[in-house]
């Protein structure tokens, strides 16, 4: 029986324009076979692109609508405004038990669908295509990475699945029954693959065409080693190795040397241009095909490739529809230090005589004022306001004698990163900013991170430095554990990263358990030019992060229909 493929658009594109009238003799002209698409580029590219649209890069996070955000609000760096929203829901409201996790945040399925798919596409260019040898071998390391990226999203979530990296049978059941290989496995797998493809790739630090080059595939490997590296470092091996990396250093040292490779060779450079470098920091995410980004999900408003970010990120009083969105934690704002490198962390906020918004906030990390909105943030000609209210008030003066209520009815801050001040008004779904899957700051952070477990504390306080230069903060002199991980969540901040690390280093108990997420709530004082500020609660409630939650469940329904499965502990 011969096999169809409807692929719509492209399909027209390739096949308008016949005239024959002996239709009757003809395949239907929206229907492409199996056959031929081994034997045309662009179809194999088609292919592919189905493969990219289910590789959650971007949806890892589900930023194409309300849902936006999932994992910057699992990781305690923001929440979402309404509590109705999936992201506020899973990380406050579901507790992750037998049942399984929020639906956003499980990803069981993606890797065998993707991987079905590659399994197919290798079989049929290696035996049936008769593309150009080094288009072959290209096309087939693009799926081999999205299908080690997609193992990758799997194993950060439970640790050890099921490798399915063949063509399976799907008419022989007893054959699918696939039990679990071992995290440590699955790790390996995903470093093994980016080996093997790493130099069938583009060496181009172009990123134009959207895919992976051979630094795309290498930073793979070097965010999986880091991770693969600590889970071994601070986690432990359970369930008959089912969980756990049993050699850490053997991880640590890949991490090391992948991520040394890819800032010596790449051609790759961090993002510095001018003096200003809290707006530097800021470009970074909106200038597209700058030095720093190996690897992003592209979106092009032409090809009606969009999102919402946008739309819901802008602050209230400059959004058309509906606006912030996302507002910050306080605990993630202290993390921010003050410009000359002194700790925000023990600042007395509510001290009785106030303070000046430039005082508290206008003189921290260049990187704050990039990534958060706070009180009267020069912003589209104006300010942004969140204080809820002003005592000593003008009222023929211009100031507000309250923000609007989207502003202070959470957080007092509001999420800032990846926002495009040149869009006015903007509206849901016309959004075209790119989606940075792997740039180079992460790099150096996932060398400094191998090479201070490895003893190599010098070449781990140069990297955390080049990282701190180019944000405009002073060098460090010396180098603690401590360090490196506040560095990575002020530098990564709400670019979906640390949820993954909390778990990763095993912080995840003591940084989010039965914590309720603070905010603050500000008065003015007109007169003075200060602020009044006290605390309160962000969280409808608090938080729930067991020990158990450092691997997510398989859940009762997916053990049911996989009893190869083996349940992770504690459910």
């Amino acid at each position: 029986m011969k096999k169809y493929i409807t692929i719509l658009g492209l399909a027209a594109a390739l096949f308008t324009g016949c005239s024959d009238e002996r239709v009757l003799d003809k395949e239907p002209l929206s229907l492409i076979t199996d056959a031929q698409i081994w034997q045309n580029e662009d179809l194999v590219n088609a292919y592919l692109n189905d493969l990219y649209l289910n590789s959650r890069f971007l949806n890892t996070s589900g930023q194409s609508g309300f849902n936006c955000g999932l994992i910057g609000a699992m990781g305690g760096e923001f929440r979402t405004m309404g509590p109705w929203q999936d992201p506020y829901k899973a990380s406050v409201e579901k507790v992750i038990d037998e049942t399984g996790a929020h639906w956003q945040l499980n990803y069981f399925q993606g890797p065998y669908y993707i991987s079905d798919r590659v399994a197919e596409m290798i079989f049929r260019l290696e035996t049936e295509s008769t593309l150009p040898e080094e288009i072959i071998k290209q096309k087939i390391a693009e799926g081999r990475f999205l299908r080690a990226f997609a193992y990758f999203h799997a194993v950060k979530r439970y640790g050890g699945v099921p490798l399915i990296d063949y063509r399976q049978d799907f008419e022989d059941l007893e054959s699918l029954q696939v039990p679990r290989n071992s995290e440590q496995e699955i790790y390996d797998f995903i470093a093994s693959e980016m080996d093997a493809i790493a130099d069938d790739l583009s060496v181009s630090i172009d990123q134009t065409s959207g895919r992976p080059s051979k630094w795309a595939a290498l930073a793979l490997k070097s965010r999986a080693m880091t991770y693969a590296g600590s889970i071994g470092e601070y986690g432990t091996v359970q369930l008959d190795g089912l969980l756990g990396i049993a050699n850490p250093d053997t991880y640590w040292q890949a991490a090391y040397d992948t991520s040394k490779q890819i800032i010596e060779e790449s051609g790759h450079a961090l993002y510095n241009k001018g003096n200003d470098k809290s707006k530097n920091f800021q470009d970074l995410f909106l200038v597209e095909n700058n030095s720093e980004v190996i690897f992003s999900e592209r979106f092009d408003e032409g090809l009606l490739r969009t999102h919402s970010f946008g739309e819901l990120t802008m602050p209230s009083g400059f959004e058309a529809v509906w606006g912030s969105n996302f507002p910050v934690m306080y605990e993630m704002v202290q993390l921010f230090d003050f410009a000359d490198g002194t700790s925000a962390a023990n600042v007395d906020i509510t001290r009785a005589e106030g303070w000046s918004s430039d005082e508290l906030f206008g003189n921290r990390d260049p990187r704050f004022a990039a990534s958060i909105f706070y009180p009267e943030t020069n912003w589209q000609g104006d300010k942004v306001y969140f204080h809820s209210n002003t005592t000593n008030w003008d009222s023929s003066s211009e100031w507000p004698k309250a923000a609007p209520n989207r502003n202070k009815n959470r957080t007092g801050f509001h999420l800032r990163k990846r926002l495009d001040e040149s869009r006015q008004l903007p509206t849901g779904g016309l959004d075209d900013t790119d989606y940075i899957v792997f740039r180079l700051g992460e790099i150096y952070l996932n060398m400094a991170e191998a090479a201070f477990h490895l003893g190599m504390t010098g070449e781990a306080l140069d990297a955390i430095n080049m990282i701190r230069d180019r944000a405009g903060m002073p060098a460090r002199v010396g180098l603690t554990w401590d360090n490196i991980m506040q560095e990575r969540q002020v530098e990564l901040f709400a670019e979906d990263h640390r949820y993954w690390d909390l778990r990763r280093w095993r912080t995840a108990v003591e940084t989010l358990d039965g914590k309720r997420l603070k905010g603050l709530q500000y008065v003015y004082n007109q007169d003075e030019g200060t602020y009044t500020v006290k605390f309160k609660n962000a969280e409808g409630k608090s938080r729930i992060f067991q020990e158990r939650h450092y691997y997510l469940p398989f859940g009762l329904a997916r053990l049911a229909d996989a009893p190869a499965l083996v349940e992770n502990p504690g459910y």
